[in-house]
């Protein structure tokens, strides 16, 4: 009676709180969620949310229907990943989800190598800085900068990641009589960690690297973002502030598949060989 499909828009629904924000989860366009969601109306006879201002809200029939609505998800969620592990060839896709700044500071050439390595087994990279759900496989592997990682998740830490004062060199041969602060929206980063002005915050850390090397100001950055680029350098008198480390994860399920694990050993070894660069300990001169 029902489309498994329809279910996954409901839930997206409730986890974003709009069909907006549905939409984007999703990577679908705001009218089929909200066809999705009237045909899963139609089915069930009832109004499964009420419009508030800003968003909708669960109506009682859509609250009685969410742990089931969730207990589908894991089985499917379940059924994807027995089945996906079942294949041994080394050839195909695997999903990986990266932050930008991994992506953009310790990927790029360890991803050519594995090219060339297994040519035969596609990449299907997602660059966000949002945990990608392994259970429901929006990615086989997910290289995270987290503080601890999901328990449902199998992998390892790579390094620490510690955080560093970083400016421009021409900001710090020109420094102003009140430094300005390029804060990025993470908690550490944020608010200046020294007397300075917050001129700017953004949210991503490639986009906070690009503002510090323009001379915008002073910022925090990952040791392994700011120490791999020429055109920046650490803030003189500053320490490093010590706060994430660098995870490989997997689901359990599919550790073992053949190309998901040669995907993850090869991140393995080509992450262990920046370790001293993401653990901050060669510093731009």
């Amino acid at each position: 009676m029902f489309d498994w499909d329809d279910i996954r828009v409901f839930l997206a629904v409730v986890r974003s709180g709009t069909v907006r924000g549905a939409a984007r989860q999703l990577g679908i366009t705001h009218a089929t969620v909200s066809r999705r969601l009237r045909g899963l109306e139609e089915r069930l006879g009832s109004q499964l949310f009420d419009r508030v201002p800003g968003g909708q809200t669960l109506s009682t029939v859509g609250q009685s229907i969410l742990e089931t609505a969730e207990q589908i998800e894991e089985r499917m969620g379940e059924i994807d990943r027995r089945a996906f592990a079942q294949n041994t060839n080394l050839a195909g896709p695997v999903r990986l989800s990266a932050s930008d700044s991994i992506l953009h500071a310790l990927l790029h050439p360890s991803l050519r190598q594995f090219h060339a390595r297994y040519p035969m087994i596609e990449i299907e990279l997602t660059a966000t800085d949002r945990f990608s759900d392994l259970a429901q496989r929006e990615a086989d592997i997910v290289i995270r900068v987290t503080r601890a990682p999901l328990e449902s998740a199998y992998g390892k830490k790579i390094a620490d990641s510690p955080w560093g004062f970083f400016a421009s060199r021409d900001y710090l041969d020109n420094r102003p009589a009140q430094d300005r602060w390029v804060g990025l929206t993470h908690k550490p980063a944020l608010d200046p960690l020294l007397p300075a002005k917050r001129v700017i915050t953004v949210n991503n850390g490639i986009a906070a690297a690009q503002l510090i090397r323009s001379g915008l100001g002073i910022g925090l950055l990952a040791c392994f973002l700011g120490d791999s680029d020429p055109a920046l350098r650490r803030v003189p008198g500053t320490k490093l502030i010590h706060d994430l480390s660098i995870w490989a994860l997997v689901h359990a399920d599919i550790r073992a598949m053949p190309r998901v694990r040669a995907l993850l050993d090869h991140l393995y070894g080509s992450l262990e060989e920046s370790r001293d660069l993401i653990e901050g300990r060669l510093p731009n001169t």
